[in-house]
């Protein structure tokens, strides 16, 4: 499959789940209450700093596989052992993780969550729940990693979409017709979880072929990968840290009412990341495999069109959300407070994710040549700054300091580590790159929107589906401006109207 076939198929799953969820949040938040709310924002950061467990296994098999597939041969053969060395290695953490939060649930629901109307077994049914799972999706990470590495990602976004419309919808008709118990939720999330797991695994091996006896857990095939493994698993595990501790210590710090309210920020806030991830999950594959190919002049000019394509697609979200944060939370949701609460924390949430966006592509390059040793060292350095930093802020400014500080971290990082990667690994690159790839769309989005405020356009006043519509144009008028402004899109429309004047010309 080609990287713009799997980008599409990404881009249209990812679209489709993104939507879905914007469409069932605000049935939850309404039908089940802020604090039953609360503890599905707790469910995801609980699932996130679990990933840490993880180890790097699921990144090292999508790497994997990908290479497999461009020499086939002995080294196919190589990947049924690794993965089935992995699948010992992820039930058996599964089945630690599944205890641990079971054993731990009574703790969690009475000193750590600061619950004020829910009762006490309620909370702590969830969290067992929670724990389950999480075990299962965990395991079934694995499976979705080989497939992605394989490029069938045309496949794996048709079970996505599936499972996302049992896991959205579903869950709807139990709130509405058996109960708005947050119990209830959980419980149907076990199903579906369940439901994954074997579907993906069952796609995953069908994809591998080949009938051969199990053979076991076998070291010998495992380390190998563990060098490249063991840098994807450190950096993961700084990243959870880094991205994730203001959101646990927040769940602790916040009533559980107004963490419902910060899980709303949150979810809109990582909107803006989510939209990156089907390019990454094409790229990096198919920059690996051009790498390995000896491509490397072709996988940098895939490299550069992907950073004017964020670039022109994803600025005029992140700014357009920072600037109509309150107005979009309020049209999504129709709770006037959970908008006002959350306006100004999306403001720095939305920036610090547009950056980070962009940003993310020297991971890209690190990633498709198998070398994290300064990945490692930046995120090294990164923890030692940032997580005494959130600490103090989340203490003393709770949602608000956390959201300005990891804007700012960001913009650091942006200016500061990007150049010296590219350095690095695509020398004289960099200037171009900011130049030509990321500035223009980055001044026009900017310019544009300073537009909008200049007029004096007030969406408080419309109604909540005028507000969207609004918004929606905004945001078009960016993106066509951007399609002319980008090299990438300009070049795209000349050689169409080109194409257009010789078939007329033929005719």
């Amino acid at each position: 499959m080609s990287v713009k076939a799997n980008a599409l198929a990404n881009y249209a799953g990812q679209l489709y789940t993104t939507l879905i969820g914007i469409v069932v949040y605000p049935f939850y938040l309404a039908w089940m209450g802020e604090e039953a709310y609360g503890l599905v924002g707790f469910f995801i950061v609980l699932q996130a700093w679990l990933g840490l467990f993880d180890m790097g296994m699921s990144p090292t098999l999508s790497r994997e596989t990908a290479r497999a597939a461009t020499h086939q041969g002995e080294q196919w053969q190589q990947l049924r052992g690794l993965v089935r060395s992995l699948e010992i290695v992820f039930l058996g953490l599964a089945v630690v993780i599944m205890v641990s939060i079971t054993l731990g649930s009574d703790w969690l629901a009475a000193h750590w969550l600061k619950v004020e109307t829910l009762s006490h077994d309620e909370v702590t049914w969830c969290i067992v729940l929670m724990g389950l799972m999480v075990g299962m999706r965990w395991v079934a990470s694995l499976y979705r990693s080989g497939i992605q590495g394989l490029e069938r990602q045309v496949s794996l976004n048709v079970v996505n979409v599936v499972i996302a419309t049992c896991k959205f919808v579903g869950v709807l008709l139990i709130l509405q017709f058996v109960s708005t118990q947050p119990s209830a939720y959980f419980e149907y999330q076990i199903v579906i979880a369940l439901l994954e797991l074997v579907v993906l695994g069952v796609m995953f091996y069908r994809l591998l072929g080949g009938h051969e006896q199990w053979q076991g857990f076998s070291w010998a095939v495992l380390r190998p990968v563990l060098p490249f493994a063991g840098g994807v698993a450190y950096t993961a595990g700084i990243w959870v840290l880094m991205t994730q501790l203001d959101k646990l210590l927040l769940s602790s710090f916040l009533p559980l009412s107004e963490y419902g309210y910060f899980t709303l920020v949150v979810v809109v806030a990582n909107a803006i990341m989510t939209l990156t991830m089907p390019i990454s999950r094409a790229l990096m594959p198919r920059m690996t495999g051009l790498l390995a190919s000896q491509e490397e002049a072709q996988m940098l000019r895939l490299y550069r069109h992907a950073s004017q394509f964020i670039a022109a697609t994803l600025l005029p979200v992140a700014g357009m959300v920072a600037l109509y944060g309150g107005q979009l939370l309020y049209a999504w949701t129709g709770n006037m407070e959970a908008a006002q609460w959350g306006a100004p924390i999306l403001l720095w949430y939305a920036l610090g994710n547009g950056l980070l966006a962009i940003g993310a592509f020297q991971y890209y390059l690190q990633y498709a040549h198998g070398r994290l040793r300064l990945h490692v060292i930046y995120n090294t350095v990164s923890v030692l700054i940032v997580v005494p930093v959130v600490v103090v802020a989340a203490w003393q400014w709770q949602a608000i300091g956390v959201a300005v500080a990891w804007c700012a971290f960001r913009l650091l990082s942006f200016l500061l580590w990007t150049p010296f990667v590219h350095a690095r690994f695509a020398p004289g690159i960099h200037c171009d790159w900011m130049t030509r790839d990321v500035l223009p769309c980055a001044v026009t989005t900017a310019l544009m929107l300073l537009l909008y405020q200049g007029l004096g356009i007030s969406l408080w006043s419309l109604s909540r589906p005028w507000i969207f519509v609004s918004l929606m144009g905004m945001g078009i008028a960016i993106l066509l401006v951007n399609a002319v402004v980008s090299p990438v899109g300009r070049d795209m429309i000349i050689r169409r109207v080109q194409e257009r004047k010789h078939a007329r010309a033929t005719h």
